[in-house]
């Protein structure tokens, strides 16, 4: 690459009405770049709505695999087109893994073809897992790994894995805090947070450890739970009965709200829980993080590098997931020492401010960029 030569790069990466972790990760990269122009990269996003995104892993393997084809194939056709009419330096796919591993296979053939270079950047924090499984989609991820010219993680778990098997393109990139939090915390200073309130904000499905978070919680004296996220009517229900006949005197199952809801919660809240069962690198522990909330979560994905748990309880409490006499306790800890539930959170937001701000990230990714190219 010329020294005065912009790098092009093309972002195949949900975006938009799409729920997920991979659709905010693209619009905090997509809103930095449009607000500061970075002078050494030309940026374009690019992507088809994926009808497949409802499928979920229990369902029946042929089903899921006719459900990718018949979605992916418009993706793939549309996506060589962009490549024959527009000259990029690199193609940068984000990927759930699972079946759309078929999918990325392809993208990435398509890529080569057209003698563009690419990135794969993995958003989920199985890796580890699947290699020990040997499973058929850990055959998938090493065949997309060996197509791809650089392969990005989010968590040093899998980051490791790779690279002891012998992998020598891998990166590790973790997600960034978007600057708009930073700018709702400070239009809302007067906020104070509710010593008994607890939060949970994500995606309120089985997977998150909802349930285990409503057994925990109901026998907890004087507290109120808000869950926060898009809930099926079948899973509200269930969460209902499982609370008790009065539920409504500590339970708020408030549904799917905006962004600037969510972060207003998150700085009345005495305590943050995500009891999740499997995380990559949660946006939500990053922005209850920068909201110095008391977090408590599990020990999955990126989450324990994220509150550094390894150097102690100083930033929030990490149990097992599906473990609810540990979660039942690490409330109760948060709610009942509030000295250390109040320190918690500081540290917190200190540490998400110097290790994951937006322009840090940013500049990584450019280098990730440059290094490809």
């Amino acid at each position: 690459m010329g020294k005065n030569k912009k790098i092009k790069v093309l972002l195949c990466s949900p975006y938009g009405k799409i729920v997920g972790g991979i659709s905010r990760w693209t619009g905090h990269v997509l809103d930095y770049y449009n607000g500061e122009k970075p002078n050494d990269v030309l940026l374009e996003h690019f992507y088809i709505s994926d009808k497949a995104k409802g499928i979920h892993h229990g369902t029946n393997i042929i089903i899921r695999i006719y459900s990718g084809f018949k979605s992916y194939i418009p993706f793939i056709l549309k996506l060589k087109k962009k490549l024959s009419t527009s000259r990029f330096d690199i193609v940068h796919f984000a990927s759930s893994a699972s079946i759309s591993l078929t999918k990325d296979i392809w993208a990435l053939k398509v890529a080569r073809r057209k003698g563009v270079k690419t990135i794969i950047h993995f958003h989920f924090g199985r890796i580890p897992e699947l290699y020990i499984k040997k499973n058929w989609e850990q055959k998938l991820l090493h065949n997309v790994i060996m197509l791809a010219d650089k392969v990005i993680v989010i968590d040093e778990m899998s980051y490791n894995t790779l690279i002891d098997k012998g992998y020598n393109n891998i990166e590790l990139l973790p997600n960034p805090l978007t600057p708009k939090v930073a700018k709702i915390i400070n239009e809302n200073k007067e906020i104070i947070k509710i010593d008994n309130k607890i939060v949970f904000a994500g995606h309120v499905v089985e997977t998150k450890g909802v349930f285990e978070l409503i057994d925990a919680c109901k026998t907890i004296p004087n507290i109120k739970l808000k869950i926060l996220g898009f809930v099926s009517d079948e899973i509200k229900q269930k969460l209902i009965e499982k609370a008790g006949d009065n539920y409504d005197n500590w339970l708020d199952i408030a549904g799917e709200k905006d962004f600037e809801t969510i972060i207003k919660e998150m700085l009345s809240a005495g305590v943050f829980v995500l009891p999740t069962y499997t995380e990559g690198f949660p946006n939500v522990i990053i922005e209850s993080m920068a909201c110095a909330c008391p977090i408590v979560t599990t020990k999955v994905g990126a989450i324990p590098e994220m509150l550094d748990i390894e150097n102690g309880e100083n930033n929030g409490i990490c149990i097992e997931p599906k473990n609810v006499d540990q979660l039942r306790l690490a409330i109760i800890r948060m709610l009942e020492d509030r000295e250390f539930a109040i320190n918690c959170g500081i540290n917190a937001q200190k540490r998400v401010m110097e290790m994951y701000s937006m322009p840090k990230i940013w500049n990584q990714l450019e280098q990730i960029w440059t290094k490809t190219a």
